[in-house]
């Protein structure tokens, strides 16, 4: 299980690559690779194998924390960003995120480096936490952490009064359980350090605490994650659903356009009857709006083939300029 949360932040990572460069949506991109990182070199054969090349004495623990800080407060901007409408209470916030990173990175940096780590150990924090510095690696670098988790939390239940759209609801409402669940895995890990003091790594209660800290990042992260994703699977589907409906209302008026455009070659583009394969076009939408005003110019042509629209082939017609155009309607709003 140790590897799912990598894993997941990874195949996030692959997804959000086209809004890399996006100014706005950026941040995320910035947040998932970062944690993406750092949740790898956090599974402990990885920690292992990476350290060694990195120098030794537990660097890429250090590497580790700055990856998963600066994720957090990215995490944190895009939420902003998404959330917070007022351009000065937004700026302010993003300012003091920013100023607070600087701060803790500074810190968790200044910490690591005053303390001796020479054995590598992935329980860096309980293995060394008795030194001033890295006790202040470890509190920094949680107290930021879990910061950061709440506040998005809060962004995220501040905001959901004001969300239309179902999907962003759905979405905020999973990341803000997921981070804080995220916090409460830190509260885990503070516990398990406390615990392996008294009474040992071997002990019941560090082994269960060990089991609910991978069990509960496991689930942070994929909460996380599907909010993240859920907005745009949810305009994905909502597309899917429209195309599957044009489509079906492609085959209806295939058999009316070959009745009333059809023998109209000097009005149509396609000198061929329609043929129920119309329903398989790669335009569909562009098939059925040009087909439409296709039976309306040869209407508008001759009186005599106005005769041949019936109730029911004017209803379907309707229907389908109907539809296109709340769906043209719909593009404008967005």
């Amino acid at each position: 299980m140790e590897y799912v949360p990598a894993a997941t932040l990874w195949v996030l990572t692959i997804l959000r690559l086209p809004a890399a460069l996006d100014p706005h949506r950026g941040s995320v991109f910035r947040a998932t690779i970062l944690a993406a990182i750092a949740c790898t070199l956090y599974v402990p054969a990885v920690y292992y194998a990476v350290d060694p090349l990195l120098g030794g004495q537990n660097h890429v623990g250090l590497v580790t924390l700055l990856s998963l800080l600066l994720g957090f407060w990215q995490f944190r901007t895009a939420i902003l960003l998404a959330a917070v409408e007022g351009i000065e209470a937004r700026r302010h916030r993003l300012s003091f995120g920013r100023w607070a990173a600087v701060t803790v990175c500074s810190a968790v940096t200044a910490g690591f480096l005053t303390s001796r780590a020479d054995a590598t150990d992935s329980n860096l924090p309980l293995t060394y936490g008795d030194q001033p510095g890295m006790a202040v690696f470890l509190w920094s670098g949680s107290a930021f952490i879990m910061w950061i988790c709440l506040d998005i939390a809060r962004v995220c239940h501040d905001n959901l009064p004001s969300m239309r759209a179902p999907a962003f609801r759905s979405a905020f409402v999973l990341i803000a359980i997921g981070c804080i669940l995220f916090a409460l895995v830190l509260v885990d890990r503070l516990v398990y350090g406390v615990v392996t003091k008294i009474d040992g790594a071997a002990s019941p209660s560090a082994a269960v605490l060990t089991v609910l800290y991978w069990v509960g990042e496991t689930f942070a992260v994929l909460l996380v994650s599907i909010g993240l994703l859920l907005p745009r699977l949810a305009g994905h589907l909502k597309h899917g659903r429209f195309l599957l409906h044009v489509r079906l209302l492609l085959l209806e008026i295939r058999p009316i356009w070959n009745r009333v455009a059809f023998t109209h070659h000097d009005l149509i583009l396609e000198k061929r009857r329609a043929s129920a394969l119309i329903i398989l076009s790669p335009h569909a939408e562009t098939q059925l709006h040009r087909r439409l005003v296709e039976i309306r110019d040869c209407e508008m042509a001759s009186l005599a083939t106005s005769a041949h629209l019936d109730a029911h082939d004017r209803s379907i017609v309707e229907r389908a300029e109907f539809s296109l155009e709340r769906r043209s309607g719909a593009r404008l709003t967005t």
